[in-house]
Order: C-alpha cells, then sequence, then structure tokens
C-alpha cells in the first residue's frame, strides 16, 4: 500500500521532503561546524551518516509513496523495474562507485578534514569531504577534486601527526621528531655540542606546552627540498638560520632544516612543524621565497 492517496499528493510530499532533508543537513553541517568541541575527524563523520540517512529517506518515499506503482501488474513492474535498473545502473555507475569508496574511505578513516596529505600528486590539505569526492587545497592555492574511487586507488600520503599520550614529552619528543633530528644531520656544518642541544631541548619543551595549552590533538607536518650552491654555502646557511628563527612566531615552531647531499650543489631539505595547517596555506611560499632569495643572492 502507498504512503500517500494520490500521485499528486506523493509528488507535493516527496518534493517537501526532499527540500526538508537538504535544509535539515544544511543547518546541521553549519551547527556542527561552528561546535569547536568535536574534533573535525568527528565532525566529517556525523556529517556523512547524516547525509546517508537523509539519502535512504528520501529514497524510500519517493519508491513507497506513488500510489500508481502498486497498480501496474507485476509482470509490466519486473520489466520496467529491470529496464530501470539497467539504465540507472549504467547511468550512476560511476556515482555508485565513488560513493561505495566514500563509504569504504569512512570506515578506514585515512585523512581528517584539515590534514596535509598527498593524493595522485597534488600536496595540500583537505578542505571538504563528501560521498562522492574530497577537495583539496594545494599550497598554490589551487582547489582541486578527487574523486572517491580515484582516491581509494591512490597512494595516501598523510604527513600529520596524530599524538598519542602527548601528556609525556619524552613520548611527545618521540613522535615528532625527524631521524635526521635524532642523528644531528647538521653535524657537517657545525658541531652538536652541549649548548646546542640544550638549546633546542628548550625550545621544544615549550612547542609541548603549546600543544598541552591548546589541547592539540594533531601536528601538522610538511617538508620540502631545496638545492644550495656549494659556493659562500656557509654564509647561507647562517642566514638561512636566521630566517628560520624569524618564522618561529608564525609556525609556532622553529621550521628545521637537514643537509642529505654534497656534490656541487648541496640538496637542504626542510621541515615545518605547525598547529594551525591554515598557516603553511598563507606563509609557506613566503617561506620558500624568502630562502629562494638567500640562495640565489651573490653576496658575501
Amino acid at each position: 500500500m502507498a504512503l500517500f492517496r494520490t500521485d499528486l499528493e506523493a509528488l507535493l510530499f516527496v518534493i517537501i521532503i526532499g527540500g526538508s532533508l537538504y535544509l535539515i543537513n544544511f543547518i546541521m553541517g553549519f551547527l556542527i561546524g561552528r561546535i569547536k568541541k568535536i574534533l573535525p575527524a568527528n565532525k566529517n563523520k556525523i556529517k556523512f551518516i547524516i547525509r546517508l540517512v537523509s539519502i535512504i529517506l528520501f529514497l524510500y518515499f519517493l519508491i513507497e509513496g506513488f500510489p500508481s506503482f502498486t497498480t501496474i501488474p507485476p509482470e509490466y513492474t519486473v520489466l520496467i523495474t529491470g529496464a530501470a535498473s539497467t539504465a540507472l545502473a549504467f547511468a550512476t555507475s560511476e556515482i555508485f562507485s565513488n560513493f561505495i569508496c566514500g563509504i569504504l574511505i569512512w570506515l578506514v578513516d585515512p585523512f581528517d578534514l584539515g590534514d596535509i596529505v598527498n593524493i595522485k600528486g597534488y600536496q595540500g590539505i583537505i578542505k571538504s569531504t563528501t560521498l562522492t569526492n574530497i577537495t583539496i587545497e594545494t599550497f598554490d592555492r589551487i582547489i582541486v577534486q578527487i574523486s572517491n574511487s580515484d582516491v581509494l586507488s591512490s597512494p595516501i600520503l598523510n604527513y600529520t601527526i596524530k599524538l598519542k599520550r602527548k601528556k609525556n614529552f619524552f613520548r611527545f619528543k618521540r613522535q615528532i621528531q625527524f631521524p635526521q633530528d635524532i642523528g644531528h644531520a647538521r653535524l657537517d656544518i657545525d658541531e652538536y655540542n652541549e649548548e646546542m642541544r640544550k638549546k633546542e631541548e628548550n625550545e621544544l619543551r615549550e612547542f609541548h606546552h603549546l600543544v598541552l595549552e591548546k589541547d592539540q590533538s594533531e601536528i601538522f607536518s610538511f617538508t620540502f627540498s631545496m638545492r644550495v650552491p656549494y659556493e659562500r654555502f656557509r654564509i647561507k646557511v647562517d642566514k638561512i638560520e636566521k630566517i628560520c628563527i624569524k618564522y618561529k612566531e608564525i609556525f609556532d615552531y622553529t621550521p628545521k632544516f637537514h643537509i642529505f647531499n654534497f656534490s656541487n650543489e648541496i640538496s637542504v631539505k626542510f621541515r615545518i612543524l605547525t598547529l594551525d595547517s591554515d598557516k603553511l596555506l598563507n606563509y609557506q611560499a613566503e617561506f620558500v621565497d624568502n630562502l629562494y632569495k638567500i640562495i640565489l643572492s651573490k653576496e658575501s
């Protein structure tokens, strides 16, 4: 038995229900986004569930609401259903595939909103996720949408550090350190003495206190490499170190660098740690530009 008395009544109710569900999704998404106590990962999951339930409800009213569907002879119902199913399968195969992949991504949970990732060669910050695609804003400020099926079939590199037992300083230190930090990769340009060790330890403790103060559960990491000419290399490194210290005020923690290749040009890898991924979008290009100016400078 149909839910409504006439097809016209069913059509009106389906339109009203569809509009109401859309409005509910919009309002709930807005309210959830405004609640700061909910973590970005949980916000994403709540929105996903609300959308999924809304789609199921809409399909239920659409299929069960029209009385004319119940008056069609069974043999024609099978024929129409089969033809419609085949046409729908061809028309929505990609959408359905992305939808299923979206559910799998939600279950596996390889990233959250705000995470810094590299997917299909696009490196940037996750800005939104839907049932069919994700949106990444790259460090060139380009908005890229990638379908969920492409996301699931590609390697996902997530540079975000999820903190565990962050209250313990030594556990915190192990979680955020690179192997180069542990091995003191700058030994080839400076003797790593006790004074340098204490300075780095104190800075790391300050960063740890800031993480606890802001009750941060994740730290955003970004790495990139640059080549520095061998000529006047030591002078350039000293200037680079001053630039890194200057950007501590912006990124919350002094950007670090280490040398991983010596030749006619020396390869230097930089690493930025910050508590706010938007700071990388806003200031990473400016930081790199200042580094380029030093590297290309001919001054002594």
